[in-house]
């Protein structure tokens, strides 16, 4: 689904296309994303807004006023949907079918309906579909009003050429629903290119029994992984979560599995991995254990308390070594001091395409926080270090690496010689 996850606020002004945004709202929905409506009082006029609560789910502003909420004037459910609140998360502000006067006022930045003024507070991110007689449509002022929005990095899907509601025939018709279904993929559409992709994710951490009462682990809240996991997913790509005990719930969508200990995610990891095509290692696997698991709870002796460790396996580089021709491999690594220096070397030691290092004591980068900080460290070429972005947006520029990696060996394997 090309808009999975996309927030989209669809304006409805008057116009006798108005019965056309109802089937463009199905067709944003089948697409994934979430859709919330604001119309005119002349929209309502065509199309009431109880059709567009029952097909969005949500209630449908129509007014700024709670007087005429009571009266009956507007959506009786709509009176919590605040019109800033509306567009703060929102993708994308479309207005279909959007009139000679919405647009007018939007230019000017005229605020005096619920519409208007949702539009002033969206700022640049607005899609126009026209719909008009040719008349209006032609008018210098509208084009006028058009060039303006445009100068203000608005976007605008020109109507179509046919007949009027009114006999006449010329452009002004608004354009068909799935081509502005088109320019909305266009504009805020997720990229399917992991389609037919197998991705397996590690994420979390692990625990290791001490004794019956405590564990040895770490503070990592599995948020990255998720991230990971859902991009991908968004993305077209078949997704595998493998995970440790988080703090957040399994991402819907994808194949879960569950392991507790590093053992458990070395094996089931080992199992996993011949059948995917790209790997990536965002779990916080423990580096030591127990070498004795203790029966009884360990008790302090003379004030003091000592337990006797051994060390993991390096599950990234054990896979690494049974890597097949084609696949990816991405890992992860927490550095609280030299940070590239020690990334190259882990880098070269496990042998994998991209290493992507995050240091806690960065500002930005809390384990368990929603924002990461981090460096993308790849064979033969420099560091590079991103911002703090969003998790999310940290995953997705990972993924935006993956993608590319994957195309450009691609291409040097077409290009090989043969023979």
């Amino acid at each position: 689904m090309k808009l999975q996850g996309k927030q989209i606020v669809l304006g409805v002004s008057g116009g006798i296309a108005a019965y056309k945004s109802a089937e463009l709202l199905r067709l944003f929905q089948q697409e994934g994303a979430e859709v919330r409506v604001v119309m005119t009082r002349s929209a309502t006029r065509f199309v009431t807004p109880l059709t567009f609560r029952a097909l969005s789910g949500h209630p449908v502003l129509t007014t700024l006023y709670e007087e005429e909420l009571q009266t009956g004037s507007g959506d009786a459910d709509a009176s919590g949907v605040e019109h800033i609140d509306l567009v703060k998360n929102a993708d994308l502000v479309i207005v279909a079918p959007a009139t000679a006067n919405t647009i007018a006022k939007a230019a000017w930045g005229l605020a005096d309906d619920a519409l208007s003024t949702v539009l002033v507070a969206a700022g640049t991110e607005v899609l126009w579909a026209p719909a008009m007689n040719h008349r209006m449509w032609k008018n210098p002022v509208t084009q006028d009003n058009l060039t303006r929005l445009r100068r203000m990095a608005h976007q605008v899907v020109d109507p179509e050429e046919g007949w009027m509601a009114c006999g006449e025939h010329g452009p002004g018709r608004m354009a068909e629903p799935v081509r502005i279904l088109q320019h909305v993929t266009e504009l805020i559409g997720q990229p399917q290119d992991l389609a037919g992709t197998r991705v397996l994710v590690t994420a979390g951490r692990t625990e290791e029994q001490m004794d019956p009462v405590r564990i040895l682990t770490n503070r990592s809240s599995g948020k990255m992984g998720v991230a990971l996991a859902e991009e991908a997913l968004s993305r077209g790509a078949e997704v595998t979560l493998l995970a440790g005990p988080m703090d957040v719930p399994m991402p819907t969508g994808v194949r879960a599995e569950r392991v507790v200990s590093a053992a458990e995610m070395g094996v089931a990891s080992k199992r996993l991995f011949p059948s995917c095509d790209i790997l990536i290692m965002a779990a916080a696997v423990g580096d030591f254990r127990m070498v004795e698991v203790q029966s009884k709870k360990l008790r302090r002796k003379n004030g003091e308390f000592s337990v006797n460790l051994t060390g993991n396996p390096d599950i990234l580089a054990s896979l690494a070594r049974r890597r097949k021709e084609g696949q990816t491999l991405v890992g992860f690594a927490l550095e609280t001091t030299s940070g590239e220096d020690a990334g190259r070397k882990k880098l070269q030691r496990k042998g994998i395409d991209l290493l992507v290092i995050n240091n806690p004591n960065e500002e930005g980068a809390a384990i368990g926080g929603d924002t990461n900080v981090v460096t993308l460290l790849e064979p033969k070429k420099k560091g590079r270090k991103l911002p703090v972005l969003a998790k999310r947006e940290v995953a997705r520029r990972i993924l935006d690496w993956v993608v590319k990696h994957r195309t450009s060996q691609r291409r040097v394997q077409v290009e090989r010689p043969t023979g």
